[in-house]
Protein backbone atom coordinates (compact mmCIF):
# COMPACT_ATOMS: atom_id res chain seq x y z
CA UNK A 1 0.00 0.00 0.00
CA UNK A 2 0.89 3.36 -0.78
CA UNK A 3 1.41 5.66 1.67
CA UNK A 4 -0.65 8.65 2.05
CA UNK A 5 -0.13 11.84 1.33
CA UNK A 6 1.06 14.13 3.95
CA UNK A 7 -0.77 16.64 5.82
CA UNK A 8 -0.57 20.21 4.50
CA UNK A 9 0.59 22.79 7.23
CA UNK A 10 -1.88 24.65 8.83
CA UNK A 11 -2.40 28.08 7.23
CA UNK A 12 -1.49 31.30 8.75
CA UNK A 13 -4.33 32.13 11.87
CA UNK A 14 -6.79 35.23 10.17
CA UNK A 15 -6.06 38.24 12.41
CA UNK A 16 -9.07 39.59 14.33
CA UNK A 17 -10.67 42.85 12.61
CA UNK A 18 -10.35 46.37 14.10
CA UNK A 19 -13.69 46.16 15.28
CA UNK A 20 -13.03 43.22 17.34
CA UNK A 21 -10.29 43.54 18.98
CA UNK A 22 -11.55 47.22 20.00
CA UNK A 23 -14.58 45.37 20.97
CA UNK A 24 -12.60 43.10 23.31
CA UNK A 25 -10.71 45.65 25.13
CA UNK A 26 -13.91 47.22 25.88
CA UNK A 27 -14.97 44.14 27.38
CA UNK A 28 -12.12 43.15 29.20
CA UNK A 29 -11.46 47.05 30.52
CA UNK A 30 -15.44 46.22 31.72
CA UNK A 31 -13.85 42.98 33.70
CA UNK A 32 -11.03 44.97 35.11
CA UNK A 33 -12.49 48.31 36.11
CA UNK A 34 -15.26 47.00 37.91
CA UNK A 35 -13.08 44.01 39.84
CA UNK A 36 -10.18 46.80 40.59
CA UNK A 37 -11.59 50.18 40.20
CA UNK A 38 -10.97 52.94 37.44
CA UNK A 39 -7.72 54.18 39.24
CA UNK A 40 -6.06 50.68 40.22
CA UNK A 41 -6.82 49.30 36.91
CA UNK A 42 -3.87 49.28 34.01
CA UNK A 43 -4.28 48.89 30.49
CA UNK A 44 -1.06 46.15 30.43
CA UNK A 45 -3.74 44.26 32.62
CA UNK A 46 -6.81 45.02 30.58
CA UNK A 47 -4.65 44.22 27.58
CA UNK A 48 -3.65 40.33 28.69
CA UNK A 49 -7.03 40.20 30.17
CA UNK A 50 -8.05 40.22 26.17
CA UNK A 51 -5.57 38.44 25.41
CA UNK A 52 -3.18 41.35 23.62
CA UNK A 53 -0.30 43.03 23.83
CA UNK A 54 -0.38 46.48 25.15
CA UNK A 55 0.22 48.37 22.28
CA UNK A 56 -2.65 46.74 20.94
CA UNK A 57 -4.65 49.16 23.54
CA UNK A 58 -2.66 52.32 22.66
CA UNK A 59 -3.17 51.60 18.59
CA UNK A 60 -7.37 51.37 19.23
CA UNK A 61 -7.27 54.21 22.13
CA UNK A 62 -5.53 57.20 23.06
CA UNK A 63 -5.42 56.51 26.92
CA UNK A 64 -7.48 54.78 29.75
CA UNK A 65 -9.60 57.55 30.29
CA UNK A 66 -10.80 57.31 26.56
CA UNK A 67 -11.05 53.27 26.78
CA UNK A 68 -13.33 53.74 30.00
CA UNK A 69 -15.15 57.01 28.07
CA UNK A 70 -16.33 54.52 25.23
CA UNK A 71 -17.06 51.49 27.40
CA UNK A 72 -18.97 54.30 29.52
CA UNK A 73 -21.46 55.48 26.39
CA UNK A 74 -21.71 52.14 24.98
CA UNK A 75 -23.19 51.00 28.44
CA UNK A 76 -25.14 53.83 28.69
CA UNK A 77 -26.55 53.66 25.66
CA UNK A 78 -27.62 50.19 25.90
CA UNK A 79 -28.97 50.77 28.47
CA UNK A 80 -31.38 53.99 27.25
CA UNK A 81 -32.27 51.43 24.28
CA UNK A 82 -33.69 49.01 26.60
CA UNK A 83 -35.49 51.56 28.11
CA UNK A 84 -37.28 52.84 25.24
CA UNK A 85 -38.01 49.08 23.88
CA UNK A 86 -39.89 48.52 27.05
CA UNK A 87 -42.12 51.73 26.99
CA UNK A 88 -42.91 51.96 23.25
CA UNK A 89 -46.25 51.84 22.82
CA UNK A 90 -47.42 51.96 26.37
CA UNK A 91 -49.55 55.26 27.71
CA UNK A 92 -47.47 57.73 29.39
CA UNK A 93 -48.52 56.37 33.23
CA UNK A 94 -47.34 52.79 32.01
CA UNK A 95 -43.97 53.88 30.72
CA UNK A 96 -42.86 55.79 33.46
CA UNK A 97 -43.61 52.73 35.28
CA UNK A 98 -41.96 50.21 33.10
CA UNK A 99 -39.08 52.68 32.73
CA UNK A 100 -38.58 52.92 36.00
CA UNK A 101 -38.60 49.03 36.86
CA UNK A 102 -36.47 48.69 33.48
CA UNK A 103 -33.71 51.21 34.84
CA UNK A 104 -34.15 49.77 39.07
CA UNK A 105 -33.11 46.65 37.13
CA UNK A 106 -30.28 47.42 36.05
CA UNK A 107 -29.10 49.52 39.06
CA UNK A 108 -29.63 46.99 41.29
CA UNK A 109 -28.54 44.21 39.32
CA UNK A 110 -25.15 45.99 38.49
CA UNK A 111 -23.55 47.67 41.44
CA UNK A 112 -19.88 47.55 40.44
CA UNK A 113 -20.70 49.18 37.30
CA UNK A 114 -22.62 51.71 38.83
CA UNK A 115 -20.15 52.15 41.72
CA UNK A 116 -17.21 52.73 38.76
CA UNK A 117 -19.42 55.09 37.20
CA UNK A 118 -19.32 57.13 40.49
CA UNK A 119 -15.56 56.41 40.69
CA UNK A 120 -14.76 57.68 37.41
CA UNK A 121 -17.03 61.40 38.09
CA UNK A 122 -15.26 61.86 41.23
CA UNK A 123 -11.74 61.54 38.93
CA UNK A 124 -13.05 63.76 36.73
CA UNK A 125 -13.90 66.31 39.40
CA UNK A 126 -9.97 66.56 39.70
CA UNK A 127 -8.21 65.40 36.91
CA UNK A 128 -8.43 67.88 33.51
CA UNK A 129 -7.72 65.04 31.25
CA UNK A 130 -10.30 62.58 32.76
CA UNK A 131 -12.95 65.20 32.65
CA UNK A 132 -12.37 65.91 29.38
CA UNK A 133 -12.91 62.51 28.57
CA UNK A 134 -15.70 62.41 30.88
CA UNK A 135 -17.04 65.33 29.84
CA UNK A 136 -17.74 64.44 26.36
CA UNK A 137 -18.96 61.37 26.48
CA UNK A 138 -22.01 62.68 29.43
CA UNK A 139 -22.66 65.17 26.78
CA UNK A 140 -23.12 62.67 24.25
CA UNK A 141 -25.82 60.79 26.55
CA UNK A 142 -27.61 63.61 27.35
CA UNK A 143 -28.36 64.99 23.88
CA UNK A 144 -29.17 61.00 22.74
CA UNK A 145 -31.53 60.70 25.80
CA UNK A 146 -32.67 64.41 24.90
CA UNK A 147 -33.31 62.89 21.44
CA UNK A 148 -35.12 60.04 22.43
CA UNK A 149 -37.77 61.55 25.32
CA UNK A 150 -38.65 64.37 22.70
CA UNK A 151 -39.41 61.31 20.48
CA UNK A 152 -41.60 60.17 23.21
CA UNK A 153 -42.93 63.01 24.16
CA UNK A 154 -44.19 63.58 20.81
CA UNK A 155 -45.55 60.29 20.45
CA UNK A 156 -47.72 61.55 23.66
CA UNK A 157 -48.75 64.46 21.54
CA UNK A 158 -47.03 66.46 24.80
CA UNK A 159 -44.04 67.13 22.49
CA UNK A 160 -43.73 70.87 22.56
CA UNK A 161 -44.39 71.46 26.30
CA UNK A 162 -42.22 69.14 28.02
CA UNK A 163 -38.62 70.15 28.31
CA UNK A 164 -36.50 66.78 26.92
CA UNK A 165 -33.59 68.64 27.79
CA UNK A 166 -34.08 69.20 31.25
CA UNK A 167 -35.89 65.60 31.59
CA UNK A 168 -33.03 64.33 30.36
CA UNK A 169 -30.48 66.61 32.95
CA UNK A 170 -32.24 65.84 35.93
CA UNK A 171 -32.87 62.01 34.83
CA UNK A 172 -28.61 61.70 34.48
CA UNK A 173 -28.12 63.24 38.15
CA UNK A 174 -30.79 61.10 39.75
CA UNK A 175 -29.69 58.06 38.69
CA UNK A 176 -26.21 59.31 39.44
CA UNK A 177 -27.37 60.04 42.85
CA UNK A 178 -29.21 56.62 43.29
CA UNK A 179 -26.18 54.78 42.62
CA UNK A 180 -24.37 56.51 45.30
CA UNK A 181 -27.51 55.99 47.80
CA UNK A 182 -28.10 52.69 46.89
CA UNK A 183 -24.52 51.36 47.17
CA UNK A 184 -23.98 52.66 50.88
CA UNK A 185 -27.39 51.74 51.65
CA UNK A 186 -28.68 48.83 49.95
CA UNK A 187 -31.37 48.06 52.44
CA UNK A 188 -33.68 50.61 52.30
CA UNK A 189 -32.56 52.48 48.71
CA UNK A 190 -33.76 48.97 47.17
CA UNK A 191 -35.18 48.17 43.65
CA UNK A 192 -38.66 49.25 44.76
CA UNK A 193 -37.22 52.79 45.88
CA UNK A 194 -35.46 53.08 42.67
CA UNK A 195 -38.01 52.96 40.16
CA UNK A 196 -40.17 54.81 42.33
CA UNK A 197 -38.02 57.68 42.17
CA UNK A 198 -37.14 57.28 38.20
CA UNK A 199 -41.23 56.45 37.80
CA UNK A 200 -42.59 59.73 39.16
CA UNK A 201 -39.36 61.78 37.75
CA UNK A 202 -41.10 60.60 33.86
CA UNK A 203 -44.80 61.12 35.58
CA UNK A 204 -43.93 64.06 37.03
CA UNK A 205 -42.85 65.97 33.66
CA UNK A 206 -45.51 64.63 31.51
CA UNK A 207 -47.98 65.53 33.79
CA UNK A 208 -46.68 68.95 34.04
CA UNK A 209 -46.77 69.04 30.46
CA UNK A 210 -50.13 67.90 29.58
CA UNK A 211 -51.32 70.79 32.17
CA UNK A 212 -49.22 72.95 30.13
Amino acid sequence: MGQGRAASPPGPLARPGRDVVRQRLIDAAAEEFVENGFAAATLADIARRAGFTKGAVYSNFESKQDLFAELFAQRSLELAGRVLAEIAGLSPTAAAGRGGETISSWLISDPGWALLVLEFGLQAARDPKIAQAYLRERRHLRGQLEELIAERAADWGVGRRLDARNTAITLMALISGLMLEHAVDPEQVDRHAVQTAVSELFAGAIASATRG
